[in-house]
């Protein structure tokens, strides 16, 4: 196909120079090559136009002014390429010639846009697959396993926010981590929060307290996310507490997931004493 395609070219071009000396181009006329550049692209300017709105098919034989930037690009006024044009139609062998290269050219823009369709789609399908992947899998991409010691600040390691604007979530968010607490904790009213930011300002929050043990325990909390419209985004502290002390305590397997099955969640919603949550909505500042 490529050899078909190169010896085509090459015998266009052939043609054209021939084609060139026994027409005589008028000096300063482009030569058919260019003429075919030319009118290729003016064909490829009709093409988009006319699914511009408001855009009307004339009668009117002339070049409009609506091509005028390709026929600056070229160093042409539109009165002279209509000069140029009568011409070329006048010696209509010649002209069927330079249409040959137009087709030709029009034909590898067909086909370079197909390609860049193309690639494009595989790129949506790509990111849509990802998009799909992390929404069943594990929304939190950081360590699985956090220390918070005695010497952090209130601020280390507890807050976390999650963009979650291009997965359209629906359902639920659960959230579960492992908490173990040190000999040297002094955390009192230790709670998680989980929030999720809408973009009408408002943002549904959830709590759990979580029990001070030396054993480890699993904490989960369940956010029901608004049935008609998408988060933006999610926001959450892995521990929340009232007082000033220093808190000491490992946390791991952390895990935010979307829950979209309407059963389990029904099945949540009766367990609201075990889970000890507190719904409230928050305007944001």
């Amino acid at each position: 196909m490529l050899k078909v395609r190169l010896y085509l070219s090459i015998l266009i071009v052939a043609l054209s120079v021939t084609a060139c000396n026994r027409y005589k181009v008028p000096k300063g006329y482009p030569r058919p090559k260019e003429m075919a550049e030319i009118l290729a692209d003016i064909h490829m300017a009709d093409a988009t136009l006319i699914y511009m709105p408001g855009y009307r098919i004339s009668g009117n034989s002339d070049i409009s002014g609506s091509y005028k930037y390709v026929l600056e690009k070229h160093g042409l006024t539109t009165a002279e390429f209509d000069t140029i044009r009568r011409w070329y139609v006048s010696n209509p062998q010649l002209y069927d010639k330079v249409y040959e290269m137009v087709i030709e050219r029009l034909s590898q823009a067909e086909a370079d846009v197909k390609i860049l369709m193309e690639r494009e789609r595989l790129a949506l399908e790509q990111a849509l697959n990802e998009a799909e992947k992390l929404k069943n899998g594990n929304l939190w991409q950081g360590s699985s396993s956090i220390k918070i010691s005695n010497l952090d600040t209130l601020a280390t390691g507890h807050l976390f926010r999650i963009d979650v604007d291009t997965l359209n979530l629906a359902g639920a968010i659960r959230f579960s981590a492992g908490y173990k607490f040190l000999h040297d904790d002094e955390s009192r009213n230790t709670r998680i929060m989980l929030s999720a930011f809408y973009n009408d300002s408002v943002a549904d929050t959830v709590y759990k307290s979580i029990d001070i043990s030396f054993q480890r325990r699993v904490a989960e909390l369940m956010l029901k996310l608004k049935n008609d419209t998408f988060p933006k985004y999610i926001e959450g502290n892995l521990l929340l507490q009232d007082s000033l002390n220093k808190a000491s305590v490992e946390i791991d397997e952390i895990s935010i997931k979307v829950v979209r099955d309407s059963l389990k969640l029904q099945n949540k919603g009766t367990r609201a004493d075990e889970l000890q949550m507190v719904t409230e909505e928050v305007q944001i500042q």
